[in-house]
């Protein structure tokens, strides 16, 4: 199989991080035209696609040629999909075509999210996660992708009961050392264990640190005000509201977690996510993505 520039191979420990934009930023209507444009504004040559999502507007196979005319490479295939609880059938239906479309464009990476149920049961979770997911990592190590999980907050109010063991650093790291393959791992996303109520430095990282391989980067702090700030966007955590920020004016602190994901010698590439209004969507990409250099610059053992 041959595979872009671009791709990573299991066994080299990627010393060097990149900087990707995610597509979730955009609507089935947007296509890439936008994800193009906020990649140009961080100055970087990776995206995360958003499967099928950011497909919807021009079809898939049009969509791959404007990032490809645009030099731009795919960091990560995300999927709205999830295996345990209900639609976890279609979630392993979406993650089979994410792998295949993965490797189509020389991306190791596929991510996906966990799920959740009437009631709190990690054990039964991570079981039933585990035989699900079993199929699709065959299927990711044949076309040499990661699955990559992503920790979640309850965002849209899905999971009053709390069950995504996701929330939970120990559920979690019990999960990966079950299921325990080179090719399932997790995307660290330190904003969303702060929402959820979890020290993304203190309580996540030295558990979690040994199956780290992506991460997204965005900022938030609690809400304390009727609104969050001009552009910015609120989500709320079991009564916990929180509001997102530009990068480095939240409550997290990303120069402490630079250095461990740099440690950790597999995240390959950290992607911007901002979570605002499309109206600063690009300024505030720039602003996030400058922000970040001269994080990586300074507190990246790698970059000494």
């Amino acid at each position: 199989m041959t595979r872009s520039r671009g791709s990573e191979r299991r066994g080299s420990p990627m010393q060097e991080m990149s900087i990707a934009v995610s597509g979730t930023e955009f609507t089935d209507a947007d296509g890439v035209d936008g994800l193009i444009e906020m990649a140009r504004s961080a100055q970087c040559d990776a995206v995360e696609f958003w499967y099928p999502k950011n497909a919807m507007k021009d079809g898939v196979d049009e969509a791959l040629r404007k990032l490809d005319r645009a030099g731009l490479r795919t960091a990560c295939v995300s999927t709205p999909s999830h295996l345990y609880g209900p639609g976890g059938t279609e979630g392993v239906r979406l993650l089979h075509e994410a792998i295949t479309l993965a490797a189509r464009v020389g991306s190791n990476r596929v991510n996906t999210y966990f799920g959740h149920a009437p009631v709190v049961d990690d054990e039964h979770a991570i079981a039933a996660y585990a035989d699900a997911l079993a199929p699709v990592l065959d299927h990711a190590a044949t076309e040499n992708v990661v699955v990559v999980l992503e920790n979640e907050f309850d965002a849209f109010g899905w999971d009053p009961a709390g069950s995504d063991i996701t929330r939970r650093p120990a559920a979690l790291a019990a999960l990966f050392a079950r299921v325990d393959s080179p090719w399932f791992g997790l995307n660290f996303d330190a904003a969303n264990f702060h929402c959820a109520a979890v020290s993304p430095v203190r309580d996540a990282l030295p558990l979690l640190l040994p199956w780290l391989r992506y991460a997204h980067v965005k900022d938030v702090r609690r809400a304390s005000a009727e609104a969050p700030p001009d552009g910015w966007m609120r989500y709320t955590d079991h009564g916990r509201p929180y509001d997102t920020v530009p990068l480095g004016a939240g409550e997290l602190d990303w120069p402490a977690m630079i250095g461990s994901l740099a440690k950790a010698g597999s995240v390959g590439y950290l992607t911007l996510e901002p979570h605002c209004a499309p109206s600063i969507l690009l300024s505030e990409t720039a602003r996030a993505a400058g922000h970040l250099r001269d994080v990586l610059e300074v507190h990246a053992p790698s970059r000494r």
